[in-house]
Order: structure tokens, then C-alpha cells, then sequence
């Protein structure tokens, strides 16, 4: 499973794992929440309230109605009729707040103006059908007042009204209300417990969602620069030195991608430090068993010559010059190959640098003051300062190269030399351009090589000692183009002596 499925699956069980439990005890809440005030208890009990009420109302409406008849059995009433009933309803001794008499044509007469109004209102007849029905139940109105009708002897109706306390009235709306609402939601429990469950199952869902997403940002972030780094690894496994990883951000795959790269850039010189190494060896090797097996004849071959010429006894001129004439060139060429071989030790012998601190530009000054054939252009960094190194084996690499760079420019109208140092960090760069013809680029790989060179006289070793200089000093030598079309020789060392130098 790949790291970034691993993640997925990560963030996705701490999202899920917790919503478990949570459920669980949500659930639990919900239920027991449920049960609690849903239970029948509190039915029974709201029922109860509403029972009690409607029976307080009946007893009021009964008290009511009984003090009603014994105001009309009153004797000073008995002969009054209903008109006079009604105009006698609003006295002190009238037991309701007002009354109606309905004769037997169907006529109305109030005892006032507002308890007409309050009576005959639309909401009081709802009241009044409540009355009527003897109901105080949820979802209906309570009765805002008792009345009690009676029939009088001419076929008219006298009807008598009394409020109801208003407190009553609050507290029974309120438990019928109660108890109507407790009842509504028992009989939707199911919708409930669902309405809690799915924004729950919701809310966890966008969560998932966003933790999925989370997931794949945070897995790309991870595992793209692993992926760079792995693709990296395989390709320098494979022996391809120069691959690098792209460095983005300042997080710490940054700073792995950038130690990477550091790591190869190291490798990589190493390594070309280490071929170089061991090829300067072979051709020593070569150059020492070269030099061996052409000194041995040399002696041989010069005293036989010599001898010859003295022990001949002849009178005949003409061939004792010949034979004079023979010996001096061999002579004079034994000495050739004398000088030849002595090269090639010199070559052969491993360079040792004998390291000490000294003014680099001030060396590179005076190099440049010695050649008289090229007109020099010093660019000296002044932050190079002292360095620590061989500064007559520095001499010899500058020498030889300037020596290259007045072979190089013998054709051109103007022959120009420059001479530049830079100073980065703990290593600094010696540049020594000339506006020659250039090295091909096809030559550059091959141009320290030894035994190749531009002059017949050469042996070809003069840049492949300055290689060697250069890496015994553990630095780097390279050639390229010039500004001004030549050759660009470029030499980076390091400001003091390594560990393994010491």
C-alpha cells in the first residue's frame, strides 16, 4: 500500500473511529432525553392537571349557576320580569358581572354595552362552544366565563354571565398546550430520534470528506517530494551523477531535497576526484616503466657509438668524418631521449604539496607581470585574501597556463591574457582566459589528458601535471570557452588544507 493510501486511510479512522462512540452516546442522550419527557408519567400527569381544571371549572360554573337561582328565588324578584331581571344584573347583589334576556320573539337585551362585546365576541362564542361542550383540553381555547340560562314563566330566557379568573385560565392553557404538545411528540418519536441521527451522520459526513481531502493535500505533500527523491536515488543507482532534485518550499523535504543535491554534488566530485586519481596513477605507472626500459639502452648505446669512432685506425677521411659526423648525432640524440626520460620520472614521481599561507592575488600578480609576450588583465577579487597551499606548485600550474595561452595566441594580431580570482565560501577560483582560438568542445574532455598536445616539440604533459597539482591540492580544474572566443581555464581550491591533505 502506497504512503499516501496510508494516509487516506488514516485520517478516514480518526474521523470514523471517534463518531462510533459519539453516536453511541448521542444516541444514548437522545433516547433517555425521549424518555424522560415523553414518558407516560408526565402524560399522565399533564392529563391529570387538565382533568383537575375542567373539574374546577365545573364546580365553579355549578357554585355559579347555584348562586344564580337563589338571587331570582329572591321574593323581591319572584313578580320582576325579564327585562326588569336584566336592568337589576349589574346591582352589588347580582352574583355575575352581567346578564341577557332573550324574549320569546327572539329579541336580545344586554345589561351593558361591554359585557355584550365580551360575550357575543367571535372568539367568545368559540368559548362558549368549549363551554358548552364542557372541555379544557389541548388545542382548544379555555372558557373565558360560566353562565347559567334559565327559562322564565312568559317563554322568555334569562341568562346570566360570570368571568373566569384569568390565572386559571393561563394555567389550564398551559397544561392543555403542555399535554397537547407531549402528546404530538410521542406520536412523531421516530422523526425525532431521526432528526437528531442524520445531522449527526451529516455533520461526520462533511467531516469525512473534508478529512479525505485533508488527506490527499497532505499525502501529495508527502509522498510527492518521497517520489522525487526515490525517482532520484534510482537514477544515480543507475550511475547518472548529475541528477538533482527540484527544491521547493522551506519545509523539511525542502531541506532533504537541498541536503540531497549537496550529497550528489559532493559525490559526483568525489568520484571524478577519485577517476582522475586513478588514472594519473596508471599514466605515472605508465610514464615510470616508459622512463625504465628507455634509460637501460641509452649508456649502451652512447659508449658503443664512442667507441667505435675512437678505435677506427683508417687513413681514409671521408668515412672517419662520416663515422664522427654518425656518432655526434647519436650522441646528440641519446642525450634527446636522456632529457625525454627525465620528464617522464619527473612525471611519474606523485606531486606533494608543501602547504603554507600566502597572498594569492599577490602570486597571480606576479605571474602575470612575467609575460611579456601578452598584454595581461588582472580582475583580482581583494576578499580572496591568504590562502593555504604550495604557492611554488600554484607558480608552476599559472606558468604552465600562461605558457599554453602565449602558444595559443602566436596568430593573433592582439594577444591578451586575463588573469581573475573569486572567493566563495571556503573555496576560491582562479581564471586564466586568453582570446586564442579555443579549445573544440569535442578536445575538452580530453585535453589534461598526457601525450597530446598542439606543438611538435611537446611531450603533452604539461596540463596533465597541472591536473595533478590541482587535485593533490584536492581542487578542481575545467576548461571551457571565453568571453572573447579562447580558452577559459577555470581552477577552484579550497581556502585551507583539507583533512586529507594534512
Amino acid at each position: 500500500m502506497t504512503l499516501r493510501k496510508r494516509l487516506a486511510l488514516l485520517m478516514v479512522l480518526l474521523v470514523l473511529l471517534p463518531a462510533i462512540p459519539a453516536m453511541w452516546v448521542t444516541r444514548q442522550l437522545v433516547d433517555q432525553s425521549l424518555n424522560v419527557g415523553l414518558s407516560s408519567e408526565v402524560d399522565q400527569a399533564l392529563e391529570s392537571g387538565v382533568e383537575r381544571a375542567r373539574a374546577e371549572f365545573q364546580l365553579q360554573r355549578e357554585i355559579f349557576r347555584d348562586e344564580v337561582d337563589e338571587w331570582l328565588e329572591a321574593p323581591e324578584r319572584q313578580s320582576l320580569s325579564g327585562a326588569e331581571l336584566v336592568a337589576t344584573a349589574g346591582t352589588p347583589s347580582f352574583p355575575g358581572v352581567g346578564a341577557k334576556w332573550t324574549d320569546s320573539n327572539g329579541e336580545t337585551t344586554w345589561s351593558s354595552a361591554d359585557t355584550e362585546s365580551l360575550i357575543e365576541s367571535p372568539s367568545a362564542e368559540r368559548r362558549q362552544k368549549n363551554l358548552d361542550e364542557d372541555s379544557v383540553s389541548g388545542g382548544q381555547e379555555t372558557p373565558s366565563h360560566f353562565s347559567a340560562r334559565h327559562s322564565l314563566s312568559d317563554g322568555s330566557v334569562f341568562t346570566a354571565y360570570q368571568l373566569v379568573s384569568p390565572e386559571w385560565r393561563e394555567d389550564a392553557a398551559n397544561l392543555a398546550s403542555t399535554l397537547q404538545m407531549v402528546r404530538g411528540l410521542q406520536a412523531r418519536r421516530s422523526d425525532l430520534e431521526q432528526g437528531f441521527l442524520l445531522p449527526f451522520l451529516g455533520i461526520y459526513g462533511v467531516a469525512l470528506l473534508l478529512a479525505l481531502a485533508g488527506a490527499v493535500w497532505l499525502g501529495r505533500g508527502i509522498t510527492e517530494p518521497t517520489s522525487r527523491l526515490s525517482r532520484a536515488l534510482r537514477s544515480v543507482s543507475l550511475g547518472n551523477w548529475t541528477e538533482r532534485v527540484p527544491v521547493r518550499g522551506r519545509d523539511e523535504f525542502a531541506q532533504l531535497s537541498l541536503g540531497f543535491n549537496r550529497m550528489l554534488e559532493t559525490l559526483d566530485a568525489q568520484s571524478r576526484q577519485l577517476l582522475d586519481l586513478e588514472k594519473m596513477a596508471s599514466w605515472r605507472e605508465m610514464a615510470r616503466a616508459l622512463a625504465h626500459e628507455v634509460k637501460n639502452p641509452l649508456t649502451p648505446i652512447q659508449l658503443t657509438v664512442e667507441e667505435m669512432s675512437g678505435r677506427y685506425d683508417g687513413d681514409d677521411p671521408e668515412y672517419k668524418k662520416l663515422l664522427s659526423d654518425c656518432s655526434r648525432i647519436v650522441v646528440k640524440e641519446v642525450q634527446s631521449l636522456r632529457n625525454i626520460v627525465t620528464k617522464f620520472r619527473e612525471f611519474s614521481r606523485p606531486v606533494e604539496p608543501s602547504f603554507e599561507e600566502f597572498d594569492l592575488n599577490e602570486l597571480i600578480a606576479e605571474v602575470g607581470n612575467l609575460q611579456r609576450d601578452l598584454q595581461v588583465e588582472l580582475d583580482l577579487a581583494p576578499e580572496v585574501g591568504r590562502i593555504e597551499a604550495d604557492p611554488d606548485r600554484i607558480r608552476q600550474v599559472l606558468m604552465n597556463l600562461c605558457r599554453n595561452a602565449q602558444e595559443a595566441t602566436r596568430q593573433t594580431e592582439r594577444p591578451t591574457l586575463r588573469l581573475a580570482s573569486r572567493r566563495s565560501d571556503n573555496r576560491i577560483r582562479i581564471v586564466v582566459e586568453d582570446n586564442g582560438p579555443g579549445i573544440a568542445p569535442s578536445e575538452r574532455a580530453a585535453v589534461f589528458e598526457p601525450y597530446r598536445t598542439g606543438r611538435a616539440e611537446g611531450l603533452g604533459l604539461g596540463l596533465t601535471l597541472v591536473k595533478g597539482i590541482v587535485i593533490a591540492h584536492n581542487g578542481s580544474i575545467e576548461v571551457d570557452e571565453a568571453e572573447g572566443g579562447g580558452a577559459a581555464f577555470r581552477i577552484e581550491l579550497p581556502t585551507h588544507r583539507t583533512r586529507s591533505e594534512s
